[in-house]
Formats: C-alpha cells, structure tokens, sequence
C-alpha cells in the first residue's frame, strides 16, 4: 500500500503543477451550469413546471450534471498518449504495480482534486441555478461512485487505442463531445423521444451522469433507484472485463529498443 500510495502523491504532485488546467476545471463548471440553466429557463417560459418536471428540479439537474461531468473527465488518454510516444511506457511497465493500476491511480488523484475543487462550484450553483436536497443520498452516493467507475472503464478503453495508432488525435475531443450528450448531461432521458431514449438507456454512458443526477433529484426513486444501480453494477463488470482483455493486448504490443 505504501508503493500506492507514493505513487498517489506523485501523480498529485504531476497535476498541481498544470495550476491554468485547475482554474479551467472550477470555471468550465460553473460556466456550463449557468449557461444551461438560462437556456432550461427560457425553455420552460415562465412555467414552473413542464411535463410534470418542476423547473428548480430541471436547474438542480443541469447543475449537478456540470458537477459530475467535471469528474467524468480525465486527462488519462493525454497521459498515456505521451508516455507511448515518449518511449516512457517501458520504465512505467517496470514500476511495482501494474500499468493499469497506474492508470486508474492517475485517475483517482484528479477526482480527489476535483471533489476539492468543487466546494468552489457548489456555491455559484446554489446562487445561480439552485440546489435542492436530494431525495435519497444513499442511492445517489452508490450511483455516483459507480457512474465514476463505469467512466473510468470507457476512458481506460479509448486510452488503449494509443497502443495501435500512436496518437489520438481528436478522438479525444470527439469522445468528450458524444458522451456528453449520451450521459445526458446536457438533456436528461425524460425529456428526449421515447425511441432516442431507448437507445441511449441500452448504452452504458447514461450510467454515468443522467442515472446518479436523476435518483437525486427524485426522477429515479424507490425501487426503480436500486434497480438503476443493479443495471450499473452490471455494466461495471462487464467494462472491466473488456477492459482487462484490451490492455493485456494492448501491453503486448509495447516494443521497448535499448543499447
């Protein structure tokens, strides 16, 4: 545990250092939830509610779907593209932990930081959006935590694709673009087409933001709560199945030329 752990404070250390990427990360959140709920404001039109959906329940979504989409987003594919082409893979590959575990430990030292950073953002959301108590924060916090996991895994897998083309490009940017509109951070499920909505709740994205934001707000309760978190649980195993097998592949690939 102490090797983990001194690689934790490590990769806290790589990541303080970047102090223009941390404001970015407590501006782009609040800027996005301000933004999102005047447009929801506009939408409802002086309505309190629509669709049977309070607006103050629609502007807590958005709010906490800033949040979460904050944690959701990582600078692993950036990490593991530079030390593939760099040529530092191989030193990572002689690290006592696997390359995996030091990926996810990457991960887990920007949401510790981000969680910090979010007693920044909860204040303007409370100000600007308004937050209202959440209808069951067991569920959620078990959503939550689960709707991290899962994008851990999708970024694990996007990631793996360095290990075959050497770059990412912009597939980054395009991945970020995609899931946040399949997440439903941007629209929750209730308020899309049936058709459109069938087909994004049979991906795993929306169980990353949409299913914790919605237990919390109270569109997803009792029953029906635990059940999302089971269809959670599900697409866990399922990712980190897929993921094992893509990075064992993956590190197989990994050629290292020394003299």
């Amino acid at each position: 545990m102490s090797v983990r752990m001194a690689y934790l404070g490590m990769r806290f250390k790589e990541t303080w250092a970047y102090r223009i990427e941390i404001l970015m990360w407590v501006l782009k959140p609040m800027l996005q939830l301000i933004l999102l709920a005047t447009v929801w404001r506009a939408v409802y039109n002086g309505h309190s509610s629509m669709d049977g959906v309070p607006l103050v329940v629609m502007t807590t979504y958005v709010s906490l779907s800033a949040m979460h989409t904050l944690l959701m987003q990582d600078n692993m594919p950036d990490w593991v593209e530079e030390r593939v082409r760099d040529g530092l893979i191989g030193a990572d590959m002689l690290r006592p932990m696997s390359l995996l575990e030091q990926v996810v430990w990457g991960s887990v030292s920007q949401v510790i930081m981000k969680l910090v950073l979010l007693v920044f953002v909860i204040p303007v959301a409370a100000i600007f959006s308004g937050l209202t108590p959440p209808a069951a924060i067991g569920p959620y916090l078990v959503a939550a935590l689960l709707g991290w996991m899962i994008n851990t895994c999708l970024m694990m897998l996007m990631s793996a694709v360095v290990f075959w083309t050497l770059e990412m490009g912009g597939m980054t940017f395009l991945y970020y673009t995609i899931s946040g509109f399949l997440s439903g951070a941007l629209v929750p499920l209730w308020f899309m087409p049936g058709w459109l909505a069938g087909i994004i709740g049979a991906l795993p994205f929306q169980a990353t933001v949409y299913t914790p934001v919605a237990i919390y707000v109270g569109q997803i309760g009792g029953g029906a709560a635990w059940q999302a978190i089971g269809v959670q649980g599900i697409w866990l195993v399922l990712l980190a199945a897929l993921v094992a097998l893509v990075w064992r592949s993956a590190e197989r690939r990994v050629v290292v030329q020394g003299g």
